[in-house]
């Protein structure tokens, strides 16, 4: 991909209060760029004003009509229907705190797990979240919602990802990352948000390590066309800080999705005996941490799906 359309790069601070709850089209732009220009952002966390710093989850009314904070539209010069928008991700730091909560008929497993269940983090050391002693998620931050508006539908929820990206939750969308959309509205009208400190693939438990971050984006057009979003890491998907090796649990099963929650039950299993957290606590670790990925998918219709742990987040207990 080489068809840069760049003119005079320029920098920008986008206004943190221009922020919108829903992909719609008719939206005044909050910042007009060109191609190559570099935008800065100071990104609200998922549930801001909803969820405070050490919060019980007693406190909290989630309100999922703006439990999102998506800044933007930006209308890129030049972008048109058929284009492409890559997007660099240059730089992302995680605010001072976080929160990640199990929600009642959400996420991977609700039937184990009915009750809501909410967890905050202090951020400041800026390297690792406590989710016990001896247990500590590595931050890996990245923005779980960047997406040009797919044209159609109009005026969608933030969630679930579309067309144009929107809500991936990809947390390989890493600083040093680039990204390619799908242009499918004059202007691109890309937005962005819900930033994550950390997550594991899955995001099992329907929430990551959700915090406000500090994000600075380069955005290049691109005259061609690609069929779904694209992205290229600048090394291995797994983290360099991953060392000490994995656990890992398999779920086999005719359908996908059994298959997953068979594997999660098993990783939480494994958690609570082996390292002697609360179910809340290891599904909650299974969310910021753990990885699913399709181990098999050919196999005369059985598929295996397996749950990935990396022991290197229990830095003070056996393994």
């Amino acid at each position: 991909m080489t068809e840069h359309v760049d003119g005079p790069a320029s920098e920008h601070v986008i206004d943190p209060r221009k922020i919108h709850h829903r992909w719609q089209k008719g939206l005044e732009p909050a910042l007009v760029i060109r191609s190559g220009d570099v935008v800065h952002y100071d990104l609200l966390a998922a549930g801001n004003g909803q969820v405070a710093e050490g919060a019980r989850i007693e406190d909290v009314t989630f309100d999922f009509e703006t439990i999102y904070n998506l800044s933007g539209p930006l209308f890129v010069e030049g972008a048109a229907p058929g284009d492409t928008l890559e997007i660099q991700i240059v730089k992302l730091i995680p605010g001072d705190w976080g929160w990640t909560a199990v929600l009642p008929d959400l996420g991977l497993l609700p039937d184990d797990f009915p009750e809501p269940y909410l967890r905050t983090f202090d951020l400041r050391s800026g390297g690792r979240a406590t989710l016990a002693p001896g247990v500590e998620i590595p931050f890996s931050p990245f923005l779980g919602t960047m997406g040009n508006h797919p044209g159609e539908p109009d005026g969608e929820l933030p969630f679930p990802p579309h067309r144009g990206g929107g809500n991936m939750d990809t947390r390989h969308l890493r600083a040093g990352t680039t990204l390619w959309l799908p242009v499918w509205c004059d202007g691109a009208l890309f937005s962005c948000g819900d930033p994550h400190a950390a997550q594991g693939d899955g995001e099992v438990c329907v929430s990551a390590l959700e915090c406000p971050m500090h994000a600075s984006l380069r955005f290049h057009l691109r005259k061609r066309s690609i069929l779904a979003p694209h992205f290229r890491t600048p090394g291995p998907l797994t983290s360099p800080t991953d060392t000490a090796g994995h656990h890992a649990t398999m779920g086999i099963s005719p359908d996908l999705m059994e298959g997953a929650r068979t594997a999660v039950r098993a990783m939480i299993a494994w958690i609570v005996e082996e390292h002697g957290l609360t179910r809340e606590d290891a599904y909650v670790l299974c969310s910021l941490a753990g990885d699913l990925k399709i181990l098999e998918i050919v196999d005369a219709g059985v598929w295996n799906v397996g749950m990935t742990m990396p022991l290197g987040v229990f830095t003070g207990r056996t393994t």
